[in-house]
């Protein structure tokens, strides 16, 4: 092409007339070849290339389609960077990028270039555009991601998605911010079909609380039994208080009927723990229930694991071992060896201090005991080996204060062990069992098979 070989013309006098001019030329060609040609020289920095980039940026497709589609295209496969260079660090050519969005053609191609940009960008100006204009993306999973980062779950749920492959691919898009709006769409729907996409295509990347949080908000009772399944069973006893306080319970007969049983067994449980005294000033939290509001992703637990803060460690500490997240060893070593703060939030979960623990700060007023740290850390189902260990334990307790205590929160566990290790376990007659994990039904007496 003769233009594009003055396109960067030196000549000495002449250079400036022979590069205007085959500008000049290159966009009185209106191909596709010129377009790019002009969009490499803003690249190349052309000394002109401010002017040339304006009048790039106010092609529009009604009128110059060839070269309005090459040079976005252009832009596009480099990712973009050039155009947004130039558009933010003006505030004429920022509004000049925004009208030359708002004129994208409505059809494919021209809405698949505004997702691509909200996608890159995530600014609430281009989204408005695509609300205002009523546009949606060509691909199902953009548009998905679009309504869900929104807070429009409409967007999703009018979609197909029995497979929730759609909500996979969204999630898969998603950065880590939009992740977290995500989250929260989910939580404030209140659409069990939503739910239900989500914790199936998020899998271990979600908060299990922010799901049975949405579960409880939706009063899908029979999904919120069936997310006992893999739940630390302190984790469990909460949902069986919501049971208890709320009065809602599954709709399949077996599960209600567990629940029920559940609800009974808790509601004993509770009357035999001492009542505390309400001596606290206004405004005092929980501190184990602030933890738990507070550290509700893995990102932020991360985070604060290594905090110079001992409390933050301590909260992470305590959310981060429910999750399955923080190693044993590591959290046998804070038990010796960490700050009292991190010391209460590992042994409440797992076991009261040895005796003969060095450099111990702390009096336990009441130090969580074996039996009890056990059934509470246990994930649910858990195995029958474990369940029948801790029967021995609570047997050579025998002479402890609060046994019948211990005894109705193993009962509970066992009344929910039974219930899901239904169809897992094999019975034998026979007294000479070659597993090494066999138990004799005898000694699991408390589970409803």
């Amino acid at each position: 092409m003769q233009a594009e070989k003055h396109l960067f013309a030196t000549t000495a006098f002449l250079g400036r007339f022979l590069r205007n001019r085959a500008v000049e030329r290159l966009f009185s060609g209106r191909s596709r070849e010129a377009a790019v040609a002009l969009a490499g020289a803003v690249e190349k920095e052309h000394p002109e290339a401010e002017a040339i980039f304006s009048r790039l940026l106010h092609l529009r497709h009604d009128s110059e389609p060839v070269m309005h589609t090459a040079v976005w295209n252009y832009w596009k496969s480099h990712g973009f960077d050039e155009l947004l260079k130039r558009t933010q660090a003006s505030g004429s050519l920022q509004a000049g990028f925004l009208l030359a969005l708002e004129a994208m053609p409505e059809s494919d191609w021209g809405n698949g270039m505004l997702f691509a940009l909200w996608s890159r960008l995530d600014r609430d100006d281009l989204a408005e555009t695509i609300e205002v204009q009523g546009r949606h993306a060509p691909a199902l999973e953009m548009d998905a991601l679009f309504g869900l980062v929104r807070g429009r779950p409409e967007r999703y749920l009018g979609l197909e998605d029995a497979d929730h492959s759609i909500f996979e691919k969204a999630w898969l898009a998603a950065s880590g911010a939009q992740r977290q709006r995500i989250s929260r769409t989910v939580l404030d729907s209140q659409e069990p079909r939503l739910i239900a996409a989500y914790d199936y295509a998020v899998r271990d990347e979600h908060d299990p609380q922010l799901v049975i949080d949405a579960l409880k908000l939706c009063g899908d009772h029979d999904a919120l039994f069936d997310r006992l399944h893999g739940l630390p069973f302190n984790g469990a006893l909460e949902v069986i208080v919501f049971w208890a306080e709320n009065g809602g319970r599954p709709k399949a007969p077996a599960k209600a009927a567990i629940a029920e049983q559940a609800v009974g067994l808790y509601r004993e449980v509770a009357g035999l723990l001492p009542q505390s005294r309400l001596s606290t000033p206004p405004g005092t939290r929980e501190i184990f229930s602030f933890w738990t509001e507070r550290y509700r992703n893995d990102e932020a637990i991360r985070q604060d694991l290594s905090s110079s803060d001992p409390f933050r460690r301590a909260g992470a500490l305590y959310s981060g071992a429910q999750r399955d997240l923080i190693p044993r060893s590591r959290m046998r070593e804070i038990s010796v060896n960490g700050t009292w703060p991190e010391k209460l939030a590992v042994q409440y979960l797992f076991a009261a201090p040895d005796a003969s623990a060095r450099n111990e700060h702390v009096f336990w007023l009441r130090p969580q005991d074996n039996v009890v740290a056990g059934i509470l850390s246990m994930r649910l189902p858990g195995s029958l080996e474990e369940s029948s260990r801790l029967v021995d334990q609570l047997h050579n307790a025998s002479g402890q204060d609060d046994q019948q205590y211990r005894h109705k929160l193993l009962q509970l566990l066992m009344l929910l062990q039974g219930y899901f290790l239904r169809g897992l376990i094999t019975v034998d007659g026979s007294d000479d069992a070659t597993e090494s994990n066999a138990v004799e039904a005898e000694d699991v007496k408390d589970v409803e098979w």
